[in-house]
């Protein structure tokens, strides 16, 4: 990511979340604070990658007992962000990956102090191949962000934080491509949108099929149970 440069991101989630972020309606999206979320607490996107949006919001509606979105997914669908980040933690270079190596040890140092078990990276179930829960990064990136803000000076914030990750099958063996690789980023400051879009083809709801929609969301949620996770490490 070169900084301040325009880049396009897209987001999966229901769809009157799309209209509602691109209508303005909804003047940004909720920061995700779970403990596992891969990139630490943050806005969530697929950089440059539309497919695998819709394929992270096709599977949220399809497994909603998982809770993959902290709201539910009635009608899948994709909205688009025009980001502008001045200062990110990318995990796709040698500096970000240093900041990482630094943190790691003061957050082991500070759980062996207090006696706190260190949290693990780990699947959310025996079916799961791909390592969902990812409470380890997670307490890095959030001491990461945490000592920059009680710095004294407080040291400038990152905005984001880009990582790429493999997952999914591998396309072929041994090729070190998996079928579901993406780059992912947590946005952390709003004010870096310039702006959200419809993807090319899509249309905005008319105001029943909004209603609808909006139905139809309501009352998944009203039938999704919590995520089974196993215990806390």
């Amino acid at each position: 990511m070169i900084a301040g440069q325009l880049l396009l991101a897209y987001h999966g989630c229901d769809i009157t979340t799309r209209d509602d972020l691109v209508c303005g309606r909804l003047a940004h999206l909720d920061h995700s604070h779970n403990p596992y979320d891969w990139l630490g607490p943050g806005a969530y996107f697929f950089e440059g990658d539309i497919e695998r949006a819709y394929m992270f919001a096709y599977a949220s509606h399809n497994n909603p007992a998982k809770m993959y979105t902290a709201r539910p997914i009635g009608t899948p669908a994709v909205v688009g962000a025009v980001l502008r980040v001045q200062h990110c933690l990318d995990m796709t270079t040698q500096a970000g990956i240093n900041e990482f190596c630094m943190a790691y040890p003061v957050l082991l140092a500070g759980l062996a102090e207090t006696g706190s078990p260190v949290p693990e990276n780990c699947a959310a179930g025996e079916d799961d191949a791909d390592i969902i829960l990812r409470k380890l990064d997670n307490a890095v990136f959030t001491l990461i962000h945490d000592v920059r803000a009680n710095s004294i000076p407080p040291l400038q914030p990152f905005q984001a934080v880009r990582g790429a990750f493999h997952q999914g099958g591998e396309v072929a063996p041994k090729s070190g491509f998996h079928k579901e690789t993406h780059v992912q980023i947590a946005l952390r400051d709003n004010s870096c949108v310039e702006g959200w879009f419809l993807p090319r083809g899509q249309k905005i709801l008319s105001g029943q099929e909004y209603l609808d929609a909006r139905a139809k969301c309501n009352a998944m949620g009203r039938n999704r149970k919590p995520r089974r996770r196993p215990p806390a490490t």
